[in-house]
């Protein structure tokens, strides 16, 4: 594993609950190629902060890369609802153009 991942693990030890490391842990583990444990954080820092937009889209697009096209819909759409929500046009033209990507 990185010692990114095993330096923002330690730090979760001390605050298990923010958002910014979960977040940040999900980052680097969708970079290093892992979708599934990825999505685990990203889906761990939402249940922390559901009003957290980065990480729903970021689910969204982890899932997808991991093939969940169903579930990364999901995330897409409920990250659509919340950013319409926080009037965030910008994010909200962002998570069209993904939910487009996708098709039917």
């Amino acid at each position: 594993m990185s010692d990114r991942i095993e330096t923002i693990k330690a730090m979760l030890a001390d605050s298990p609950g923010d958002v910014f490391l979960l977040y940040s842990l999900g980052m680097e583990q969708a970079s290093a190629g892992r979708p599934e444990l990825a999505a685990a954080a990203l889906i761990e820092c939402i249940t922390a902060d559901e009003n957290y937009l980065p990480a729903r889209i970021e689910l969204g697009k982890v899932l997808r890369s991991g093939g969940e096209l169903g579930h990364a819909r999901a995330a897409f759409e409920g990250a659509l609802d919340l950013a319409i929500r926080q009037d965030d046009t910008h994010s909200a033209d962002a998570i069209r153009a993904q939910l487009e990507a996708l098709g039917q």
